[in-house]
């Protein structure tokens, strides 16, 4: 498909500038720069939930760990697990969190909560190691690492398409892009592919396509669409309001 993206891209790029027009006054998407714990939360959580419910679990657990004199914006994957056992396990942590969505729809699905632990215990495991967003960072600067990274991710349940590890990396603040089913549908009805099933990794090169066109970075471009498609404000007022609401995708 990449031979025939100019023209939609263009396309694209001309409705994106009509509806959003100039990029310094969108709201941009901050993420847990000194918090693997959160990236990993709120990554996993993000997909199939309205975003308010993702905030809610994110300043739930802030508020766990407030109570324990931890900081959940510092907090890596030890401490992360730290509270799984302390809870309990996986379905004890999502009554903490208030929150016992499943992974998937199918009956046999695990909790997110589940899937949230298997991710920290996968990251901080003898094949990766990592366990703050600095060995995150360091880890993907190595492609061998970043390969073994991105393998053990994808090989979560209901990870494989890649969406969450592209939030992953956005949240520890990589310029990637988590193009989830709304950005996707927003794309292909203003690039006429509607009639087409966009896969999530073409979604991802029309919208970069579409940054260098406009110019922008592709990642505050994918959050702006986002944040359209979601009826949430695009666009910053004299004061934003920092992580801690819906300003975190």
């Amino acid at each position: 498909m990449t031979n025939d993206l100019t023209a939609e891209a263009q396309r694209l790029t001309e409705v994106c500038r009509s509806i959003f027009g100039d990029e310094s006054r969108w709201r941009t998407a901050d993420g847990y720069p000194e918090s693997l714990a959160l990236s990993i939360i709120d990554s996993i959580y993000s997909t199939g939930s309205k975003y308010r419910a993702v905030v809610n679990v994110v300043n739930a657990y802030r508020a766990y760990r407030k109570t324990q004199g931890g900081d959940a914006d510092r907090d890596g994957t030890s401490e992360l697990i730290q509270t799984f056992k302390e809870a309990g396990g996986s379905a004890g942590w999502a009554e903490l969190v208030n929150n016992r969505k499943p992974a998937h729809t199918k009956k046999s699905a695990p909790l997110k909560a589940a899937v949230i632990r298997m991710a920290a215990e996968r990251l901080e495991g003898e094949d990766l190691q990592i366990t703050t967003q600095d060995e995150l960072r360091a880890a993907y600067a190595n492609k061998e690492s970043r390969k073994n990274l991105k393998d053990a991710w994808l090989g979560l349940p209901s990870q494989r398409s890649g969406v969450t590890y592209n939030y992953l990396l956005i949240l520890a603040g990589f310029q990637s892009i988590k193009p989830d089913r709304m950005v996707i549908r927003f794309v292909a009805k203003h690039t006429g592919l509607d009639t087409k099933k966009l896969t999530p990794m073409e979604t991802v090169e029309l919208i970069t396509q579409v940054a260098e066109l406009y110019p922008t970075r592709p990642r505050r471009l994918d959050h702006v669409i986002w944040r359209h498609v979601s009826g949430r404000e695009v666009f910053r007022k004299d004061e934003v309001t920092s992580i801690g609401d819906e300003s975190a995708r």
